[in-house]
């Protein structure tokens, strides 16, 4: 059997163990791709010898992950997210870069080659940690939400990064140049991709939409996500950031759905080649003959960056818990780690043997995520408990802005609060997607239509109201509303109804303000936390 043929049997038989045998031993899918990659890899079982083989193509894992993410994301959405997340994220590069930077230099390591390694390790793991994320159901919370933020501002530093370690290896072109070259590159590229976006992404789905052939589509699919990664790599930035920029663009069509059911099967497939690539160059022989140099490596990068982070978190205002918990979730090594390590030691900055001990820390580092994912988790969760249980609805009474009421839900509970709120002047806008309850409704203050949208909110006019309560039904949709409103409405009290005490704490760390369980009268508590004070304006329907 050809060589590659034997590897690619390998490979996909590898995928069947970690994706069903270790599905059954309740194990993280990421970990079980990971610990199948060790076990078939070159420094294990000897299995697969040709890392880089397998390599290019768990690249195009990483990259139609990040599209399928920013499917997820409408360019809409990411211009709503908080500028002060932002500025967390690039505070939580500079500060960890310096402190393992500087540990690196102390550690023996030339100046260059400290601020390279620094720089590399304050990246967290993109794809790892989405995907926990989304496997927990926790990005749409708040938690996810910051996570992701500091992530994105993590990729998009790829470029700089990339453009520093050059010149550190090549000082004929100075620092300065190297850099203005690079950015000048960059916003061309992006440029490019978002007027492309514009004029072409619709006119080319429309076409292959017409013919009413998958294979077109597909094939379509393929080229916009292949183009734009090629073009953003071209740009000096990395295959994955196009991903995500592609999967952004086409959210604001109406064929990402489509677009979405037909990447599904092969895109999991090549993320998970992706994890077993990275198990496939952990060299466990390594790691047991330089085993107090990788310990301290890896006790060093967890621990820096999860005291760096909280920290910072509670310097920009998040509770202790969250900040704990962001620390915790993000305390691993980046997936673009390797890359950069492997350009430092090819350049001369690192040695071989530093190298190596890097590389297997930080993948040691991604097989303790799950275990500090669990922790940051149920961190979370006590925090969310604390505040149900402990929340006076009558204590902190919403604050009077001069807006009106948004109702999301006019069943039996939104109609109470709509009563109460109109009992005592009070405007409000309800909606909902039951024609006969809106048809039934008196006045002109319900509506038709999908709250959980975020072009209706705003057609509702969410940034002048004063409050929104969730009175959805539906668990589900009222937990990724209020995640929405979160990133929406930032300085808004969001109050919402819950069934059980569990989903009271899955509303309170999507970002809920107040909860009122059903065992209670649950319209008329929600109505008493609005104030009962007429407002200035916005009495005026949308």
């Amino acid at each position: 059997m050809e060589g590659h043929l034997r590897d690619g049997v390998i490979i996909l038989a590898a995928a069947v163990v970690a994706s069903v045998g270790l599905d059954r031993l309740r194990l993280s899918p990421v970990l079980g791709y990971m610990i199948v990659g060790v076990a078939i890899g070159p420094f294990a079982l000897h299995l697969i010898d040709d890392v880089e083989s397998a390599r290019g193509l768990a690249e195009f894992g990483v990259v139609f992950l990040l599209f399928s993410i920013g499917l997820e994301l409408p360019l809409g959405r990411l211009r709503i997210l908080s500028p002060m997340l932002f500025g967390l994220a690039a505070a939580q590069i500079l500060v960890t870069a310096a402190v393992i930077g500087g540990a690196a230099f102390l550690a023996g390591l030339s100046l260059d080659a400290a601020i390279v390694v620094g720089l590399a390790l304050a990246l967290s793991s993109t794809v790892f940690v989405v995907r926990l994320l989304i496997d927990a159901r926790r990005l749409a919370g708040r938690i996810g939400r910051s996570a992701f933020g500091i992530l994105l501002t993590q990729d998009i530093a790829i470029a700089p990064i990339l453009v520093v370690t050059i010149a550190f290896i090549d000082r004929e072109t100075g620092l300065a140049v190297s850099l203005g070259i690079a950015a000048a590159k960059a916003a061309a590229a992006v440029a490019v991709i978002f007027a492309a976006g514009h004029y072409v992404l619709r006119p080319l789905f429309r076409l292959a939409a017409v013919g009413k052939s998958e294979e077109a589509f597909v094939a379509t699919t393929l080229l916009v996500v292949l183009c734009t990664a090629a073009l953003t790599e071209v740009a000096g930035l990395s295959l994955a950031l196009g991903g995500l920029l592609a999967g952004m663009l086409l959210a604001e069509t109406q064929y990402r759905h489509q677009v979405a059911a037909e990447i599904r099967p092969f895109r999991g497939l090549l993320v998970g080649l992706f994890f077993m690539t990275i198990g496939m160059v952990t060299d466990l022989g390594h790691a047991w003959s330089s085993l107090p140099d990788v310990a301290a490596v890896l006790v060093g990068i967890l621990a820096a960056k999860t005291l760096v982070l909280a920290g910072l978190a509670l310097l920009f205002g998040f509770p202790a818990q969250v900040a704990v918990s962001l620390g915790l979730l993000l305390a691993q090594g980046g997936e673009f780690a390797f890359v950069l390590l492997g350009v430092a030691a090819a350049g001369g900055l690192l040695s071989g043997a530093d190298a190596q001990t890097l590389i297997v820390a930080v993948a040691l580092s991604l097989f303790v995520t799950p275990m500090l994912a669990a922790a940051s988790r149920r961190l979370a969760r006590q925090g969310a408990a604390r505040s149900v249980a402990h929340a006076d609805p009558l204590r902190h009474p919403v604050a009077e802005t001069g807006g009106h009421v948004i109702i999301a839900g006019y069943g039996r509970v939104g109609r109470t609060v709509a009563k109460r709120l109109a009992a005592a002047g009070i405007p409000y806008r309800a909606i909902d997607q039951d024609p006969d309850l809106v048809g039934r409704a008196q006045g002109d203050s319900v509506f038709f239509g999908d709250a959980t949208r975020l072009d209706v909110l705003q057609a509702l006019h969410i940034d002048q109201a004063r409050a929104v309560v969730v009175a959805l039904p539906d668990r589900e949709a009222a937990i990724r509303l209020v995640g929405m409103l979160r990133m929406v409405v930032e300085d808004r009290p969001i109050l919402a109804r819950a069934a059980t005490e569990e989903h009271a704490r899955e509303l309170v760390e999507a970002g809920a303000d107040e909860i009122v369980l059903e065992l209670i009268a649950t319209g008329d508590r929600l109505a008493r936390l609005i104030p009962e004070a007429s407002p200035a304006g916005g009495a005026g329907g949308p």
